[in-house]
C-alpha cells in the first residue's frame, strides 16, 4: 500500500518529537545530577571544618595573641602564650608584684584534670619602667611589657581519662586602656592535647 505525503509528514513529526523528548530527558538528567553534586559539595564544605585545632589566634589592631601547647606527646605539656605587640601597645607583666587589676593573667576554670606546675617563664624577661610618672613612683617603676614576649607555663596531667578544661587569658592593653579577655578550651583525648571551641 503506497505511503501518502500526509503519512510521511506525520512520521517525520513523530521522529522530531521523539528526538526532542530524548534531548529534554538528557538535559534534565544532567541538571539533576549536577544539582546533587552541588549539594554534596556544599555538605562537604560544612563537614570538613575542623573540630579541633593546634593553636588559638586572636589578631587585633594592638596585638596578636597565640596560644599553643608544646610537648603534647608526653604527660608534661607546656602551655605557650605568645604576645606580638603593634602600634606601641603595652601591658603589665604577670610577674609584677604590685596588685594591678589589669596585669596579664591566665588560668583554668577547674584544676581537677590539669593544673599549673611551677612558675611561669617570661621571655624576654621584663624590667621595671616608668611609662606613666603621674601614677607610679619614679624609683620603683612597673614591669611593663613593651616588646614581643612569650610566656610558658608547665602543666601537670592529673588523669589518664579524656577531658576538656576551659581557660582564659586577660589583661588591659595600653595606651587604649582596653580590658581584653580571650577564652579557650583544651581537649585531652586518646593521649593527645588539642584546642576546641570554648563555646561548645
Amino acid at each position: 500500500m503506497p505511503v501518502t505525503i500526509k503519512q510521511l509528514l506525520i512520521n517525520k513529526n513523530n521522529q522530531k518529537m521523539n528526538k526532542l523528548t530524548t534531548i529534554a530527558f538528557v538535559i534534565l538528567s544532567i541538571s539533576f545530577s549536577t544539582s546533587q553534586q552541588s549539594e554534596k559539595t556544599i555538605e562537604n564544605i560544612f563537614t570538613v571544618q575542623p573540630e579541633t585545632f593546634e593553636e588559638v589566634i586572636v589578631d587585633k589592631k594592638e596585638y596578636t595573641l597565640k596560644i599553643s601547647i608544646e610537648n603534647t606527646d608526653n604527660k608534661n605539656p607546656i602551655l605557650v602564650i605568645e604576645m606580638v605587640l603593634k602600634n606601641d601597645a603595652h601591658f603589665i607583666s604577670p610577674l609584677e608584684k604590685k596588685d594591678y587589676t589589669g596585669k596579664f593573667h591566665f588560668d583554668f576554670g577547674s584544676y581537677k584534670d590539669l593544673e599549673f606546675e611551677g612558675e611561669i617563664s617570661e621571655s624576654p624577661r621584663s624590667v621595671a619602667k616608668v611609662l606613666y610618672p603621674n601614677y607610679t613612683s619614679k624609683r620603683e617603676g612597673t614591669l611593663w611589657i613593651t616588646e614581643n614576649t612569650i610566656y610558658k607555663q608547665a602543666l601537670k596531667l592529673k588523669t589518664t581519662k579524656d577531658f576538656e578544661v576551659y581557660g582564659r587569658v586577660q589583661f588591659t592593653i595600653e595606651p587604649t586602656c582596653t580590658f581584653e579577655e580571650t577564652p579557650f578550651a583544651i581537649s585531652y583525648k586518646d593521649g593527645k592535647f588539642t584546642f576546641v571551641d570554648p563555646k561548645c
